[in-house]
């Protein structure tokens, strides 16, 4: 029944009027004196806007991005092909702005739109860009989101209106920038306090500035006007906005602090809508048969990324010595049932259960499902396992280390709010076999600290993004206090991981891309570097009247490196 309701809204849905596209025609006439305004609900912490904003996409705020700020390409309508935003195209190899050079090197231009300005009215040119590259590549400053800057070797604007991007070598996703892979920043107000940084060496004078929070000026539809990280951030259209003034006069998001509270406001009409990552699957089922019923809204069913438990990888943090052994892992993941952990915590959604790294769906998913399958569910197996490694059961059936008698004691740490029953399934099924379990939860106050957050003790229950994103999770280098934590979290680096996807990255043929993808998996299945447990279904809403997220097919969530679900925000409106 509830997926019949699921079904049925999405047919719905797609009966409503389609936004017309990025750059499409205004329809009808504004009604004098009448303030449209929206207002989009998130239990993110929110401290600051852009790259000093943080790195998770749980709670919704990251998929708000491309409401106030905008990238150089971004996702179509109804699929995820690329289109042009701040760029007039998207490059490639047919027309000669994507070129791979002699020497190795390959060259990505960029051609940008004449008419565009940041939210003070200054022209955006090709400087900028070239500016931002300084910036978002500068190893003392946080960027969390670095994956394509590590591939650039330089950047340069040939003009004002050309930006050109010199990547080490082929790289796959060379014209992808989307505002998540590449942030623009304004030169014209950023510049001289990075002078001063570099002058100083002292990154507070870049990351101090007001800019990052209440004096925000980017290129989105809609500009900043209001910045309480406990309450509100306010948004008013920008009526200079390059694709049309926005149809919606003003967004607002209200930070929640817990998601029943933004349930609730959900249902009594205080919410407009509902990114993913914001309330449990089990509430949006809720809100899915409750709107189905009435009529209140819309609910689209996500697949948003794989749900995983990942080791901690620095001896230091490591409170088991034992989890960083691949045969350990592997009695481990033999200890977890994921098909009733998928039905159990995912509203009987048994089917979403994982054996691979990519989520339905993703490219070259067909040709790399099941790399995990050497792994069901087999708890006497794992016993085995662990007996062969020197761990005993004592006669309280707890496990006991043959050489000094120490007990086997884990820990699990998760986010608050919908991640405790989750982390509670987990650590039941390791004490079954004799596992000591601890079970952590991160206080609201420290999701956002990167240093806190990459100091757990034994496993971190986390999920990543769709795709390919939780390639993400291996690459080199680890966060640490050298590079303030701005890194893989679980502080995994392998020489052999890295060639693996420094060959997937740098591969431009579909095949070759292919190839090295299943090459990842091989050597995942067998170093276990995660324990990929279920895809993760979500929710993204809107309540009837407001005339958004029709376009949710060609958006994700905010972990994706273009185009996410508000990329056409400025199409946004009350009828």
């Amino acid at each position: 029944m509830r997926l019949a309701l699921i079904i049925g809204l999405v047919l719905i849905a797609c009966g409503a009027p389609a936004p017309s596209g990025p750059g499409g025609a205004r329809q009808g006439t504004e009604q004098p004196g009448r303030t449209k305004a929206v207002t989009i609900g998130i239990t993110s912490a929110v401290e600051a806007m852009a790259i000093m904003g943080g790195t998770t996409t749980v709670g919704g705020w990251v998929s708000v991005s491309e409401v106030h700020s905008n990238g150089l390409v971004t996702s179509e309508v109804s699929s995820r092909n690329l289109v042009g935003r701040l760029a007039t195209r998207v490059p490639s190899l047919d027309d000669g702005t994507i070129s791979l050079l002699p020497d190795g090197r390959m060259r990505v231009a960029f051609p940008l739109r004449t008419d565009v300005t940041w939210h003070d009215g200054a022209p955006f040119t090709a400087q900028d860009l070239a500016f931002s590259y300084r910036v978002n590549s500068d190893s003392g400053l946080p960027n969390p989101h670095p994956t394509a800057i590590r591939q650039m070797e330089s950047a340069e604007a040939t003009d004002d209106h050309t930006f050109v991007v010199y990547y080490k070598g082929p790289y796959y996703q060379g014209a992808s920038l989307g505002i998540r892979a590449f942030w623009p920043l304004p030169r014209h107000l950023l510049e001289e306090p990075y002078e001063r940084y570099l002058a100083t060496d002292n990154a507070e004078e870049i990351i101090n500035l007001p800019y990052w929070t209440s004096e925000y000026v980017h290129l989105g539809p809609f500009r900043l006007t209001a910045f309480d990280p406990a309450g509100e951030i306010v948004f008013e259209a920008y009526e200079r906005y390059f694709l049309g003034r926005p149809r919606m006069d003003t967004v607002r998001v209200r930070i929640f602090s817990d998601e029943q509270t933004l349930f609730t406001n959900l249902l009594t009409g205080d919410v407009d809508l509902l990114m993913e990552s914001t309330i449990h699957p089990e509430l949006g089922f809720q809100l899915t048969d409750r709107w189905g019923a009435s009529g209140e809204g819309a609910v689209y069913l996500k697949n948003i990324g794989q749900r995983f438990l990942g080791s901690q990888w620095r001896p230091a943090y490591q409170m088991e010595p034992a989890n960083l052994d691949p045969r350990v892992r592997a009695a481990l993941y033999h200890a977890l049932d994921r098909e009733t952990l998928s039905e159990g915590l995912q509203s009987g959604r048994r089917e979403l259960a994982a054996a691979e790294l990519l989520t339905p769906g993703s490219v070259f998913y067909e040709e790399t499902k099941g790399a995990f399958r050497a792994y069901p569910y087999d708890p006497e197996r794992a016993k085995a396992i662990l007996r062969e490694v020197g761990w005993t059961p004592g006669p309280d059936g707890v496990l006991r280390n043959n050489a000094d008698g120490r007990p086997f004691r884990n820990a699990i740490t998760a986010t608050a709010g919908r991640n405790e029953q989750q982390i509670s399934a987990f650590a039941d099924y390791w004490r079954q076999i004799g596992i000591e379990v601890e079970e952590h939860v991160v206080p609201p106050a420290f999701v956002r600290d990167r240093a806190y957050r990459a100091q757990y003790p034994g496993w971190e229950a986390s999920s990543a993004a769709g795709g390919d994103g939780i390639l993400r999770r291996f690459e080199a280098p680890a966060a640490s206090a050298e590079n303030r934590w701005v890194g893989n979290r679980d502080g995994y680096e392998n020489p052999r991981m890295q060639q693996l996807l420094n060959a997937y990255r740098t591969s431009i043929a579909e095949g070759d891309q292919m190839q090295a993808m299943k090459a990842i998996h091989d050597f995942a299945a067998v170093e276990l570097p995660i324990l990929v447990l279920f895809s993760t279904a979500d929710h993204i809403a809107v309540r009837k009247g407001v005339n958004a997220l029709g376009d949710h097919q060609g958006g994700e969530g905010g972990g994706a490196p273009y185009g996410t679900y508000s990329r056409n925000a400025h199409l946004w409106d009350l009828p």
